[in-house]
């Protein structure tokens, strides 16, 4: 029950791919399992290598390392919670940067007095306030952690450095600050990605793998099954999308069974929405909803 959601977006996953290419399911499971596991390595693998340069003070390229992180959060085969602090771990390399800009253009302010500078640096300022603020809706666990980097920013602006000097200390106590938070991000990142590869997968992969059979077995019976409730279309005529939504829904309800009717429905309306819109979630939500009155109403599941 832990894992049904994940079970249920891999499998469509995989149910998709094979409605886009027609090269056989099993072929594209086994791949499929492969690639996700390849990921979530890859995401344990890069985050010990940056913690491991952070906590031995050694110098690393922030630009290049928030642009890995970014990729990987959008690495949508991914948990969505390894996403998020993919993400965050991203959005905060990339505020080192930022504030390295706030400094340059400062620099250029104390040396020149140019009123455009220093309006250029406070704006800068205001990017980096905006940014935390999104990472404090982000992750509302920790927003306590980016509350004090917006009133470090509040106090930089209210009094702005004087000289080089205190320009130079300030941007390295900012480096500091962030990448003590960092640190917090990457630990979760290795934790995360281990144990849903040596604890979690095995449960999850039996489950898509229970969903994906029972259509394989029964793919004439739920695709018939399906245009009884389209009222005058026909599947080929859906989008991708929604129709293998459909085929994995009316594959589970009908064949495999759920203990949790209520949240099989939500996953299935928000993946809906995720990758189409509003419109198809309605439209999902509808013919899943029809289908699953029919087996309730007969008493029993094929």
């Amino acid at each position: 029950m832990r894992f049904r959601k994940y079970s249920r977006k891999h499998a469509f996953n995989i149910l998709y791919q094979w409605d886009i290419t027609g090269e056989p399911i099993e072929t594209i499971a086994k791949n499929y399992w492969k690639t996700l596991e390849e990921s979530y390595n890859h995401a344990k693998t890069l985050a010990e290598e940056l913690l491991k340069k952070i906590e031995s003070g050694q110098e690393f390229d922030t630009e290049v390392y928030a642009k890995k992180f970014e990729n990987l959060s959008e690495e949508e085969i991914l948990a969505d919670k390894l996403r998020k602090a993919l993400y965050i771990v991203y959005a905060l390399l990339k505020s080192i940067d930022e504030f390295h800009n706030f400094s340059l253009t400062f620099t250029e302010w104390l040396s020149e007095k140019s009123k455009k500078r220093k309006e250029k640096a406070l704006n800068l300022l205001e990017e980096l306030k905006k940014n935390f603020k999104n990472l404090k809706r982000i992750d509302k666990e920790r927003r306590e952690l980016f509350e004090e980097l917006i009133k470090l920013i509040q106090q930089i602006e209210e009094k702005l450095p004087q000289n080089f000097e205190q320009l130079k200390d300030l941007e390295n106590d900012f480096r500091q600050k962030i990448l003590e938070i960092v640190k917090t991000y990457l630990k979760e990142i290795i934790e995360f990605s281990q144990k849903r590869v040596s604890e979690d997968m095995g449960e999850i992969r039996d489950y898509a793998t229970n969903l994906l059979d029972a259509y394989s077995k029964h793919r004439l019976e739920i695709d018939s099954l399906i245009e009884e409730f389209l009222k005058g279309w026909t599947l080929d005529r859906l989008g991708s999308i929604e129709r293998n939504l459909l085929r994995l829904g009316a594959a589970e309800f009908t064949y495999v069974g759920v203990q949790d009717p209520g949240r099989a429905f939500n996953d299935y309306i928000d993946f809906a929405k995720a990758f189409v819109n509003q419109k198809a979630a309605k439209f999902v939500n509808g013919v899943l909803s029809a289908i699953y009155n029919r087996q309730n109403k007969n008493g029993s599941s094929q």
